[in-house]
């Protein structure tokens, strides 16, 4: 029995933003290393906060902090891809949000 993790359905995500890797993102083996995706998950996180009002990055005394992520690696990602970010909310509390 397979024991490895799936993909979460995309119904289970409400905000999908583009990413486009960068030339820099890959290392020597040719993909994206994975210290990148953290810089990817802050990216959408943050992206959403300043798309919808919560953060105001000239303004505001908030701050956006991802503070906790996991990964699963499902295929290999390289220089030149247009990923899609997903993001959802696990739970809300005050103040902070916890993805599932």
């Amino acid at each position: 029995m397979d024991q490895r993790p799936q993909p979460a359905p995309s119904r289970s995500f409400r905000h999908f933003p583009p990413i486009t890797t960068r030339w820099i993102d890959n290392d020597v083996y040719g993909h994206v290393n994975t210290v990148v995706y953290t810089r990817y998950f802050d990216t959408v996180v943050n992206e959403y906060l300043v798309r919808y009002g919560v953060l105001d990055l000239e303004h505001s005394d908030l701050i956006g902090l991802v503070v906790q992520t996991h990964c699963n690696f499902f295929s290999p990602v390289a220089f030149r891809a247009t990923l899609q970010g997903g993001l959802r909310v696990g739970r809300l509390a005050t103040p902070s949000v916890r993805a599932p």
